[in-house]
């Protein structure tokens, strides 16, 4: 104690200095979640708890007045993200804000428990791995996650604690996951400790912080340093004794413990008077009292070891239960957990406990080359696409490799978590081939005229070459016309066979104006068929890298979007002023590479625009609904994010942001309009 004392009192001198020799007291905001009682909720209108009254010591302590704002998590989160606040009281760590928001320690701990009805909490722990239930949880929560890996449990999500107590009051859940002490703060609120039974308390612990903005490093070591200092006096402990140990809750079984305490000791001094007075007599029954006692913890004893037994299975439940395969291994790569999925994936039979994750195929073939971008940077790497061939078959998974920390938050491992994907890819690759056929068909129709054109004219020069074969103006205008027209030809069947041929992904640098050229070949037919305006002003040399047949197949989807919705207008709008016009204009933004295609169609609603997205959904009478899905994902695989404006009857911007880079400037590369 005297070291502790030694090393921590001397760190901030300046603190105490600066609290006491101004007179100014600072104002700081903090938003608080007054859902979680006993550390903070509100009474009466006014915030109290446990994490208020520790936070109020150290703003007295430091001459600093606080102004507490209720406000749910997610709000909190981005205030202090925008400097709008400059604390939140009470948060759990979040590893996906790591680097933009740093905590505090720990300001309160508590363990998760699972709450059931008292007439079926034994089903659900006997039949929890065998038989369907559904459950209770806080959404962003660590039992969120638990849950997540049962492949039994259903769970409805709530934004708090208190909610997801709700949740379990009006039958819509058969248990509740959550906060020990917050559970058993709102069963005495409600009066239903008789009722509820708690089944579980895991060893999983959950802390609470404050969270501060990572500048704002002098704040947070005087929070640090305030909690040092009120846990070595005492009065962290007094106040934990108030809210927590002292609660209602606890104050409940500790007067019922008092009560059978008081029992046994009068039963005892009845037993010590009765010795006393007639020992001979009630020997045998002090021995008989004793043996009972004995028979009752030998019991207790019994339980305490099957709820031991318990924990560990519904620990390994979740994990086995999993459909993805879940491994842990530590910092040498030695393997600690390996599920039944994982085992299905790396063809084993026994758990490869205790050895290398390197010696375990596909796994090894994961980790070799990323383990260290996770171990170096403390975050999570996520593979979207991961081929793997064993023998003559090949398969396809998605995973994901995150940190695993300790309890003191310190590095201790890597989970690898695997979902087996190779179905789901066959099916997609069959659903983009389907909307890429749909496509060519309309195209086809389309430039079948435009083929006959040159070919009928080569025709006509063939058969005058007989009668005109001398004219010396004849051979120079067959000199010239005829090749001219067969490359016109070539032009229209190279691009349409280079569309068509099935390919598997290839990226290379291309230029933009390129792949929107061979594009519009295609689609000059079915331009000029519906009286369409096409108009193109891309920047030269806008070099783009990706797979060059997978944007020409989104472009082009895109255009019969543009195509469809212009005859759709003019079907009901039939107005002799309008024209159909498609523009396609590139350029650079910044280090993105941007290409817009923009038409006067019938546009579309908010509510068609939000739903453009999804799979299936069309508002076409033939339509199956892919082409906007499947574009938008083809495109994210080449490093593309699309946006989508539009408005009814109006017009429809779609706009393609390409990572790349480009020189030149602006040229107009054809232009057919008014």
């Amino acid at each position: 104690m005297l070291a502790t004392l030694f090393v921590i009192f001397p760190i901030f001198p300046s603190l105490d200095a600066h609290a006491s020799g101004t007179d100014t007291m600072e104002t700081l905001d903090v938003a608080v979640d007054p859902s979680l009682p006993p550390f903070q909720f509100q009474d009466n209108g006014e915030l109290t708890g446990l994490n208020i009254d520790v936070l109020n010591l150290i703003a007295q302590d430091n001459n600093i007045q606080i102004n507490y704002i209720p406000m749910n998590k997610d709000v909190s989160i981005d205030k202090l993200l925008n400097g709008e606040i400059d604390l939140i009281l009470g948060i759990r760590y979040d590893a996906a804000l790591s680097g933009k928001i740093d905590y505090t320690e720990s300001i309160v701990q508590s363990v998760v428990c699972m709450l059931a009805k008292s007439e079926i909490h034994k089903d659900i722990q006997a039949n929890l791995n065998s038989s369907f239930y559904l459950a209770s949880v806080e959404n962003n929560s660590a039992e969120l996650n638990f849950l997540n890996n049962l492949r039994r449990v259903n769970y409805n999500v709530a934004f708090s604690q208190e909610d997801a107590f709700e949740l379990l009051l009006i039958d819509r859940a058969d248990f509740l996951l959550g906060v020990k002490d917050t559970v058993e703060y709102l069963l005495n609120k409600h009066n239903l400790s008789n009722e509820y039974t708690t089944i579980d308390s895991y060893v999983t612990p959950v802390e609470y912080l404050i969270a501060v903005r990572p500048e704002n490093k002098k704040l947070m070591n005087l929070i640090n340093y305030g909690l040092s200092r009120l846990k070595l006096t005492g009065e962290y402990e007094k106040l934990y004794y108030k809210w927590v140990e002292n609660g209602e809750a606890n104050m409940a079984r500790r007067l019922e413990r008092v009560i059978r305490l008081s029992l046994l000791g009068a039963m005892v001094v009845g037993v010590v008077f009765l010795v006393v007075a007639a020992w001979n007599v009630n020997l045998k029954e002090q021995v008989n009292l004793k043996t009972k006692e004995l028979s009752k913890i030998n019991s207790d004893l019994e339980a305490q070891i099957i709820e031991t037994r318990n924990n560990i299975e519904l620990k390994n439940l979740i994990c086995e239960s999993s459909p993805r395969g879940i491994a842990i291994f530590d910092l040498d790569g030695i393997i600690s957990v390996f599920n039944n999925s994982a085992l299905r994936m790396a063809s084993l039979i026994e758990p490869p406990i205790d050895k290398s994750i390197y010696d375990i195929e596909p796994m090894s073939l994961m980790v070799r080359d990323t383990v260290d971008e996770v171990l170096k940077n403390n975050t999570a790497y996520t593979c979207d696409e991961f081929k793997y061939r064993k023998g003559d078959k090949e398969y396809i998974y998605r995973y994901i490799m995150y940190p695993l920390h300790d309890y003191a938050n310190k590095l201790r491992g890597i989970i690898i978590t695997i979902e087996d994907i190779t179905e789901e890819k066959r099916i997609k690759d069959q659903m983009i081939e389907r909307d890429k056929n749909r496509a060519l068909a309309q195209i086809i129709a389309g430039i079948s005229h435009e083929i006959r054109n040159p070919l009928t004219t080569i025709k006509t020069f063939i058969e005058l070459i007989p009668n005109k074969i001398d004219n010396k103006r004849f051979r120079e205008e067959i000199a010239v016309v005829v090749p001219e027209e067969i490359r016109r030809v070539d032009n229209l069947i190279e691009s349409l066979i280079d569309y068509s041929k099935p390919k598997g992904q290839n990226k290379t640098t291309v230029d933009a104006a390129e792949i929107v050229n061979s594009c519009i070949t295609l689609f000059k037919p079915v331009l000029e068929q519906n009286d369409i305006d096409i108009c193109i002003n891309i920047g030269a040399e806008l070099c783009i890298y990706c797979d060059k047949s997978q944007i020409k197949q989104a472009v082009i989807n895109f255009l019969l979007n543009s195509v469809d919705a212009i005859i759709e207008k003019k079907q009901l709008f039939p107005d002799a002023q309008y024209r159909g016009k498609i523009a396609i204009e590139g350029c650079i933004q910044g280090d993105a590479i941007i290409l817009k295609i923009a038409d006067n169609g019938i546009g579309m609603d908010e509510i068609e625009l939000e739903k453009a997205y999804d799979m299936f959904y069309t508002t076409k009478e033939k339509g199956t609904g892919l082409g906007i899905p499947l574009s938008i994902q083809m495109l994210d695989m080449n490093n593309c994010k699309v946006s989508i404006r539009s408005k009814k009857n109006e017009f429809t911007d779609i706009t393609l942001r390409f990572s790349g880079s480009s020189s030149g400037g602006q040229i107009p590369l054809a232009e057919k309009g008014d």
